[in-house]
């Protein structure tokens, strides 16, 4: 085998390698885009369902304005 040829095989060879690790790469950056979209989600429901709670037990109106159990 030329040299020529010898290096255009290792060249191919080494090619095929990257692309592959280019593909499981992508793969897993796939994945993780789902999982954050996912936690996204979530945590606006959470935020939503903290704000129904918040605001279950917070006093509605100004206590400012309410008159003291007292009077």
């Amino acid at each position: 085998m030329a040299d020529n040829e010898k290096r255009m095989i290792e060249l191919e060879s080494q090619l095929a390698h990257l692309q592959h690790q280019y593909d499981v790469l992508n793969q897993v950056v796939v994945e993780q885009s789902r999982d954050l979209n996912r936690m996204k989600v979530q945590v606006l429901k959470w935020e939503q369902e903290l704000d129904r709670l918040k605001s279950a037990v917070e006093p509605r109106g100004d206590l400012a304005d309410e008159k003291p159990p007292h009077y």
